[in-house]
């Protein structure tokens, strides 16, 4: 019997983003292409979001995403984007909705995001109130939540506490963002722990390099400063240590892997990826740690 179009898809998925089979499935749409980037409104909202707070790390962290989101790169994580909710899957489910939720007195976290349910002792529901998006956190490789109803193991907001005045302020400095730049920064988020399945380019997390290439990053390799600023339609993201820009810009261009309508440019000897009206820079190391260093 001929393999169905979406487990063919799912096939092809799981050659770049690691996920189990019934995973990647699960994030097939109906046009049957991978689904990285096929989503609810909220969702892509969401995950910019995700992409602003995840690429600022060693900066201002009194700017617009000082929510410590970058501390994610220190955990083995596979990002299994669904139509209606996002999913991460890890052996450590616990320390990465602690990372992402914010405290009942403050502190990092993202602002707005609430728990919603914790089942067994692995998978966390979780909702971010402003946007009204889903996401799932969960050690179930399959990318389910698993098990009854549970307490979790540390204190956090709920869905039942209101957006504190603090996260509202925090949320009121987010610049804004055209729709083809949400769409463009969301899939950088759902890219993060992609490879090429022939070895060509790999994002690593943002923390070294899986393909071990000779003079790449290797595990060991903390992660360096990582500054993604803009508005409306034109962004920048400088970052020290792994990836290269060129393995990102194949992430977010590729024929299979790649955002739809995304196409890589050069601009003042830089690379960038433009996507509808929205351009996002890449700038190299040299250029970041020269910023950086301007600061001090």
């Amino acid at each position: 019997m001929p393999e169905s179009s979406r487990k063919s898809a799912a096939r092809s998925r799981v050659l770049y983003t690691g996920e189990k089979l019934a995973a990647a499935q699960a994030g097939i749409p109906r046009d049957h292409s991978i689904g990285l980037d096929a989503c609810r409104s909220e969702q892509s909202q969401f995950r910019a979001l995700l992409a602003l707070g995840y690429l600022n790390h060693g900066v201002d962290y009194d700017g617009p995403a000082g929510w410590h989101l970058s501390a994610l790169s220190s955990y083995t994580v596979t990002v299994s984007p669904r139509f209606e909710r996002t999913v991460i899957i890890t052996k450590v489910p616990h320390n990465v909705a602690q990372r992402m939720l914010p405290g009942p007195v403050g502190g990092s976290g993202l602002p707005g995001l609430r728990l919603e349910q914790c089942r067994g002792y692995g998978s966390y529901t979780l909702r971010h109130m402003p946007t009204g998006a889903e996401l799932v956190i969960t050690d179930n490789p399959f990318g389910r939540p698993v098990g009854t109803p549970n307490a979790p193991y540390f204190d956090c907001l709920t869905s039942d506490a209101p957006l504190s005045v603090a996260e509202a302020e925090q949320l009121g400095r987010v610049p804004d963002m055209s729709i083809d730049a949400r769409r463009l920064l969301a899939g950088v988020f759902c890219r993060i722990t992609t490879k090429d399945p022939c070895g060509a380019w790999a994002i690593g997390n943002w923390f070294y390099d899986p393909l071990e290439r000779p003079g790449r990053l290797d595990r060991l390799h903390l992660p360096g400063c990582r500054s993604l600023r803009g508005f409306g339609d034109n962004w920048e993201l400088e970052w020290e240590a792994g990836p290269y820009p060129e393995d990102l810009t194949s992430a977010l261009t590729g024929s299979v892997i790649g955002i739809p309508g995304a196409s890589a440019a050069s601009t003042l000897g830089h690379l960038a990826v433009t996507l509808g009206s929205a351009t996002l820079h890449l700038r190299s190391a040299r250029s970041c740690a020269a910023k950086r260093q301007s600061r001090l």
